[in-house]
């Protein structure tokens, strides 16, 4: 791992630097090629192999292992999730409630079981602060509503969503997925409590391997599979198990299980310094949704700097400081009009829109990193200024 490149490294929320952890598990299990859906004697280390690893998912969830299954990433286990539940439903479809701010994964899954089954989704716009309200899902609930999607905490502004309350306003058959991809693995979970029926995860958000997470599925006989044709993931998802980056996202969740509090805390730190320096800086900076650390993830933040575009910014920190910072969703930024949908939706006006950066950091991350990244960032500013590239 480049302990350098890591000091330019904002942008963690795209994706994390696989952990030395993790790259250490998974080159230990190179040579363990036996396949684990077999009954040979060799296949017995590859199970375990997969057996601990579910075990090390459930603890950091909170929950049983065998309510954890394996899939590609956060994408796959969102549409699941949703076309898992809701498509045995097809010949009565109802209503479903999510937000105007989530992950395209699971606005266009919504948008294609409204255009081919007929089912009816309500969009909730968050609030100023990047949160929706729980009064405002509570009113849209009616006697057709099957299933809630939301997502824990956004991917853009880091603002957690208020999950807790609204499970508590669920009626009786309705179906909960949250989309924890962001939050899990920088705080601390337990869907027990959360009494939620589906959460969504993805490895490298949390310094395991790309092209690996998984679902918690409360009852597994209520969801559906999506992938046919095999036994694997107990019955749920055909396909040859992906033993090696199985061992990744288990090797990274055992990780946050011993040192979650600590990584915490230091993201706490390092936001608050950020919040800090920027707060000194002798340019105007608007900050986009709640930054207060109980009501946003501890390493997000998003903010506009008057007079400037974003991307402007980005691609001047890219070339001549190396900083890696994003503009939106690394998933996806408006095509047509690079304006973020959650940024809209939250009420900003085009120009603050386009003057946005996200910034987001990790356990990496040093306070010498992010004086490096503000000073980047004034040299960056003031010149796009100087030249008139404003927004």
């Amino acid at each position: 791992m480049d302990k350098q490149t890591l000091s330019y490294y904002f942008d963690y929320n795209a994706t994390t630097p696989i952990s030395e952890s993790v790259t250490n598990t998974m080159k230990s299990n190179l040579s363990l090629f036996y396949n684990p859906s077999s009954n040979s004697t060799l296949a017995g280390e590859s199970k375990e192999v997969i057996h601990r690893a579910r075990r090390n998912v459930a603890k950091l969830l909170g929950c049983e292992p065998a309510q954890v299954f394996f899939v590609s990433g956060g994408s796959e286990a969102n549409n699941w999730a949703i076309k898992g539940y809701l498509l045995n439903l097809y010949k009565n479809p109802g209503h479903i409630i999510t937000s105007a701010i989530e992950h395209p994964s699971v606005l266009e899954s919504l948008k294609y079981l409204e255009k081919q089954f007929n089912f009816q989704v309500t969009y909730i716009e968050p609030q100023a602060n990047g949160a929706i309200s729980a009064q405002d899902v509570g009113r849209a609930f009616n006697p057709r509503t099957q299933f809630i999607s939301l997502m824990y905490a956004n991917n853009e502004t880091g603002v957690i969503q208020p999950v807790e309350f609204i499970q508590k306003l669920l009626h009786s058959g309705v179906k909960f997925h949250i989309d924890g991809v962001q939050y899990i693995g920088k705080c601390p979970t337990d869907v027990k409590s959360l009494n939620v029926d589906f959460m969504s995860f993805s490895a490298h958000k949390f310094y395991g391997p790309k092209g690996i997470g998984g679902l918690f599925v409360k009852d597994p006989k209520a969801l559906s599979p999506l992938i046919h044709g095999g036994g694997q993931e107990m019955g749920m998802r055909a396909g040859t198990e992906n033993m090696l980056a199985i061992s990744g996202i288990g090797q990274a969740a055992d990780d946050c299980n011993n040192w979650m509090d600590s990584w915490y805390k230091h993201y706490v730190d390092c936001k608050n310094y950020l919040i800090k320096r920027l707060q000194e800086l002798p340019f105007k900076i608007d900050f986009n949704g709640d930054i207060d650390t109980t009501k946003s993830v501890p390493n997000t933040l998003n903010f506009s700097i008057d007079g400037v575009r974003g991307e402007a910014v980005a691609a001047f920190l890219d070339k001549k400081y190396n900083i890696a910072v994003s503009v939106g969703s690394a998933c996806s930024n408006n095509k047509q009009n690079k304006l973020s949908h959650v940024l809209v939706a939250m009420g900003l006006d085009e120009e603050r829109v386009q003057s946005a950066l996200r910034v987001s950091f990790g356990r990496y991350t040093t306070f010498k990193d992010i004086d490096y990244f503000v000073d980047g960032l004034t040299f960056s500013v003031t010149k796009l200024q100087n030249i008139g590239a404003i927004a």
